[in-house]
């Protein structure tokens, strides 16, 4: 069939209709770009005053406080310190002493920053400084030395002081910190900031060209400015008296709170007070609005070229189509086609990895299970009993452990570091070390294995030090049973509920976890002997049970309800037990995901040696 070109080529019609669109989708971008930015701009101003200026004030406050605080906490190791304390009670006579003492708080000032570190004696009046010298000898008559007795008469461990130091020719920020009782006090030590050196750590703080940071007190004082000409004036001088008056009649609610103004040249100016947590001063940061929303701008000019761009773009698309595309829906159809095949292509290949994954995490959790003592031979151990293990997925965290030497019996309930994949490599790790150190010299010892069970795990993942690249660990709760009428409990942030009669019974564990950088390497467990009597019945469980979120508040499930649990079903079997403690975690739940891994172990001890098979509930999932 032959095709008449002529009916492809662009007559007035078509030109026609080209200009008249264009002109209408200009005029649409134009008019949607328009109300955007009116809109996009009192969006920004309304998150700008709700949110990010508290936002800023709170990043450069924290920085302030950053900055005083390891001041503080400099100033107070100084005055801590044995060897110092030691040399200023003995008068500072001891040579070797003052040497050590001396190079210490020369140290501070070169290596932390510091303009200057100092120790001033209370005994015999001596002012040394981190050059090792003596520069001035305290005296109650001297003006310039009533700093020293104003710090020790107001009894504040840390304080901070604002004072043009005579020998030193300079004022600084000094941060003090009594040595010794408050009350009888051996000496002030601590480092100092020139004000200078702080004004300019301001300058690095500030938001904007044009904006103003100052450190003001209740009164409205000025104390620190990054433009040092403002130090010691009042905030008066730079803000109008209302907008002044307005919040320091604020000051005392300890509140951030933000205003704005207009300034000389008729600008809106953005004021926001942020109270320190390190200090009893206040941080005014005066900001320009066109800095804060200076983006508009660039927003409004965006539009513009957007809208030059898109109508030089669709004129040129029209005339193309109009001159060169003779089907556009045999076209369209073409690409189509070619995006379904591409993505059916990539839907394959992505159900292929899929599948391999989810067949090696199949695999894992066989290997997991292989690994915790099978139902047969918990038969064995125990006269009644009931495991919930629900990893969160198909693998987990969570593990139960046991060993047996002849009669006595070694029981654990572990939760590892995450959940998972992650969660149950490292309960693999665990369960090696614990077959590996549990033994015939340690199995009385559960506090002994803990400790050993805490180094290698350090060890292992190279976690003995605070720059280890991981910090993995786990809590775990161990039972040794003598196999006669006693046992003894070692937990590792992990608590043994225990059931006699009407009373019930928790052991907490200690505080530290195993393995974790924060945990010491020579941290030692704590042992808890029990004497076992008949029908005694012992719970142990991993968090995931207990931080389990539901009910009508979403709220943690807790150890009250667990125990409440325990309360309302000990005089039935422990394998009917399971049945309620998982119908009650599942109606908590409710509409609810698992967060954690959870498991929970329940026994209670018979004579061993028994081999008949008898009904046990055990969830495992």
């Amino acid at each position: 069939m032959e095709i008449n070109k002529n009916m492809f080529k662009p007559d007035t019609e078509v030109k026609k209709v080209t200009l008249f669109a264009s002109f209408i989708i200009i005029l649409s971008i134009l008019l949607v770009g328009s109300i955007s930015y009116i809109i996009t701009e009192k969006e920004v101003v309304n998150k700008l005053k709700s949110k990010d200026l508290a936002t800023i004030a709170d990043a450069i406050s924290s920085k302030i406080d950053g900055r005083i605080q390891r001041a503080q906490e400099t100033s107070l190791i100084l005055a801590q310190d044995p060897e110092m304390m030691h040399w200023v009670v003995n008068g500072e006579r001891d040579i070797v002493q003052q040497n050590n003492v001396l190079q210490r708080i020369s140290q501070l000032t070169s290596g932390m920053d510091y303009s200057n570190s100092f120790v001033v004696s209370n005994l015999t009046g001596h002012y040394w400084t981190e050059t090792g010298q003596i520069i001035d000898t305290m005296s109650p008559t001297d003006p310039d030395d009533q700093w020293f007795y104003r710090t020790l008469a107001a009894k504040q461990r840390v304080s901070i002081d604002i004072d043009y130091n005579q020998e030193r020719k300079d004022t600084f920020v000094f941060i003090n910190a009594i040595m010794g009782d408050v009350n009888k006090p051996l000496a002030i030590t601590g480092v100092g900031l020139s004000l200078k050196e702080f004004s300019r750590h301001f300058e690095a703080f500030k938001y904007g060209e044009n904006s103003h940071l100052w450190l003001i007190d209740k009164e409205g004082n000025i104390y620190l400015s990054n433009d040092l000409s403002h130090n010691g004036r009042h905030v008066i001088d730079f803000l109008p008296k209302e907008v002044t008056k307005a919040f320091l009649a604020t000051m005392d609610q300890e509140i951030s709170s933000n205003q704005e103004y207009k300034n000389n040249q008729g600008q809106l100016v953005d004021l926001i007070s942020y109270p320190l947590a390190s200090t009893d001063w206040l941080l005014l940061v005066e900001i320009p609005r066109n800095e804060t929303v200076a983006f508009l701008n660039t927003i409004k000019l965006n539009t513009l070229l957007a809208s030059i761009i898109v109508l030089v773009s669709i004129t040129f698309f029209f005339i193309f189509v109009s001159r060169n595309l003779t089907d556009p829906y045999k076209k369209a159809l073409q690409l189509n086609q070619q995006l379904e095949e591409q993505v059916a292509a990539r839907t394959q290949e992505l159900s292929e990895k899929n599948q391999k994954l989810m067949d090696s995490i199949d695999y894992a959790k066989r290997i997991q299970e292989a690994i915790l003592p099978s139902n047969h031979k918990l038969n064995t151990f125990f006269k009644d009993y009931f495991l919930l293990w629900k990893p969160k997925d198909l693998v987990g965290g969570d593990f139960y452990w046991s060993k047996r030497f002849d009669k006595e019996l070694l029981i654990a309930v572990g939760d590892c570091t995450g959940h998972g994949v992650p969660g149950a490599l490292m309960t693999m790790i665990t369960i090696s070390v614990l077959n590996q150190i549990a033994d015939e010299e340690t199995k009385a010892d559960p506090a002994n294995i803990l400790q050993k069970l805490n180094i290698f795990i350090k060890e292992t993942l190279n976690q003995e030090t605070k720059e280890a690249l991981t910090d993995d660990g786990l809590d775990i709760g161990l039972c040794y049973f003598n196999g006669e009428d006693t046992m003894v409990f070692a937990g590792a942030k992990s608590s043994l509920y225990i059931k006699a009669n009407e009373n019930i019974q928790i052991i907490k564990g200690d505080k530290k976890s195993i393995g974790y950088v924060r945990t010491e390497k020579d941290y030692y467990y704590t042992n808890h002997t029990l004497e076992i009597k008949p029908g005694t019945l012992f719970y142990l469980t991993t968090d995931g049970f207990l931080d389990q979120n539901g009910g009508s508040n979403a709220n943690s499930f807790g150890k009250k309800r667990f125990i409440e649990i325990i309360n309302g079903s000990y005089q039935k079997d422990l394998s009917e037990q399971g049945k309620v403690f998982l119908n009650e975690l599942l109606n908590y739940m409710g509409d609810e995901s698992q967060r954690d891994d959870i498991t929970v172990m329940a026994f209670t001890f018979d004579l061993f040696g028994r081999e008949e098979e008898s009904c046990r509930y055990i969830e495992k999932s």
